[in-house]
């Protein structure tokens, strides 16, 4: 399957964003922020492209300050549409690590091409800002993007058991107990939250990252700004301190 197509679909995502960031509206939603984050005050972005941009690995804030950037913005989402899309913006890049690791909805009944594949996912993380905004999310990156992954590997897997399932006995799926209601990772995830005040950050991350979305040490190194080996050594750490 081709992944070229995507490319087309993020340009048409990046333009309308430099179209929005920098308006009247992104620059109040900039000042709501701002004032919610002192972290910021020293950055003075003055509209929401600043925002995203100091979200970026090469920004200048530290890997906690940047996910307190974005729990802050999902805290806030459902009062200002813009840091909605501003939080879509910044996670396009892990949106398409997750369709990567799907492998791009490849060998699935109901995937035409990785174009239309990208787009469901895109949709679903907007969906997932929406049902979650308010909430406050000390690993909010992650967790959205661990949401969309398995929301959209659940469908997939429904719909490789649907084209399976002969029609005659189609209408009892729904009294069977489903595995695909199951997530293996939630254990890991629960015991991160829980002792997430004891635990180091970059740690922390490198594991879920690893462990949760299946992204390699080479792609966090890519997205965070450390090295694979520092994120290697980080994550055996918490995972030694947390299944001790």
């Amino acid at each position: 399957m081709t992944i070229t197509a995507h490319h087309h679909q993020l340009d048409d995502l990046r333009q309308e964003w430099r179209q929005i960031a920098r308006s009247a509206p992104s620059q109040a939603s900039a000042a709501l922020l701002v004032a919610r984050l002192p972290a910021l005050s020293s950055r003075a972005p003055r509209h929401l492209g600043d925002v995203v941009e100091l979200l970026e690995p090469r920004s200048g804030l530290s890997q906690l300050e940047r996910a307190q950037v974005v729990t802050t913005m999902l805290e806030l989402a459902p009062r200002d549409p813009l840091l909605r899309r501003a939080l879509l913006q910044t996670l396009l890049p892990g949106v398409v690590a997750v369709a990567r690791r799907l492998d791009w909805g490849h060998g699935h009944p109901q995937v035409d091409d990785a174009a239309s594949f990208l787009a469901d996912l895109i949709t679903t993380m907007y969906e997932v800002i929406v049902e979650w905004g308010g909430q406050r999310r000390s690993y909010a990156a992650p967790d959205l993007l661990n949401a969309v992954r398995c929301r959209m590997r659940r469908r997939l897997e429904s719909d490789a058991l649907s084209a399976a399932i002969p029609l005659e006995v189609a209408d009892l799926r729904g009294q069977i107990p489903s595995s695909l209601d199951d997530d293996p990772t939630e254990s890991l995830a629960s015991l991160l939250r829980a002792q997430r005040a004891e635990l180091d950050p970059i740690g922390a991350a490198a594991l879920y990252g690893r462990e949760v979305l299946g992204l390699s040490y080479r792609e966090l190194a890519s997205m965070t700004g450390l090295s694979p080996r520092r994120l290697a050594e980080a994550s055996r750490t918490v995972a030694r301190r947390i299944f001790e």
